[in-house]
């Protein structure tokens, strides 16, 4: 399938919306940026060059910048593109690194996506896209309209809406404790006691995964081990 140009962010404030009504087939194609996606309506097929997976209302994922993605098969597919550069943002993230949900959404699932076969997505209630909807729509009035002050507010609702996914990504998988969840519990951990010796026993009890896997999960989803973590 043919592939189209990379796309860039445009220079100045590095957050947009791009809001796809509906979104028909796209072929492949890469992003130098981040890109929070979620899906308002209908369904189809998502994929990359590696695999493909179907896509529903209420699904929300990241593409990770420069990965190679594309949409075939849509039906009245209805997808918010929310396209960043979170490093460039100066968003603070003290708080949020917090929250295992955090890591799962933004870190994590992006990362283990093609091995997991997006089974660990965060999937919203049609309660909870409503309100996601309604953050993205404060999103897009500020980054279109520009008045003065728009970079704090616009950033100010991205955090409020990263804050509120990742409280459903957590409070969709805290009963089950799934597999990603447990590792992003272990990155949270990590985040709320960085100030004491690193306790890897603690990590690997928290993970329920074995020595090897754990460091070898943790350096595939941070780039990093545990230590210089």
């Amino acid at each position: 399938m043919k592939r189209q140009v990379q796309r860039t962010l445009p220079e100045g404030f590095p957050l947009e919306i791009n809001l796809q009504y509906p979104q028909g087939p796209v072929n492949l194609h890469g992003h130098g940026f981040d890109e929070l996606v979620v899906v308002q309506r209908g369904k189809g097929v998502h994929f990359t060059e590696d695999e493909s997976y179907e896509i529903f209302a209420g699904d929300v994922f990241i593409i990770r910048k420069g990965r190679s993605h594309g949409y075939r098969d849509t039906s009245n597919m209805h997808i918010v593109n929310i396209l960043f550069h979170l490093d460039a943002m100066n968003m603070p993230r003290g708080e949020i690194k917090k929250l295992p949900g955090y890591h799962a959404l933004f870190m994590i699932q992006p990362e283990i996506r093609g091995q997991a076969r997006f089974e660990h997505r965060l999937q919203l209630t049609p309660e909870q896209l409503a309100h996601a909807s309604g953050i993205v729509e404060d999103i897009e009035n500020e980054t279109k309209r520009r008045t003065p002050g728009y970079e704090f507010m616009a950033t100010a609702h991205f955090m409020r809406l990263a804050g509120f996914l990742s409280r459903c990504y957590s409070k969709m998988y805290e009963r089950n404790q799934s597999p990603l969840l447990k590792f992003a519990n272990v990155i949270s951990h990590i985040e709320q006691h960085f100030r004491e010796p690193l306790d890897i026993p603690r990590l690997l009890k928290i993970s329920s995964m074995s020595r090897s896997s754990f460091f070898r999960s943790f350096k595939k989803s941070t780039g990093f081990s545990p230590i210089d973590y």
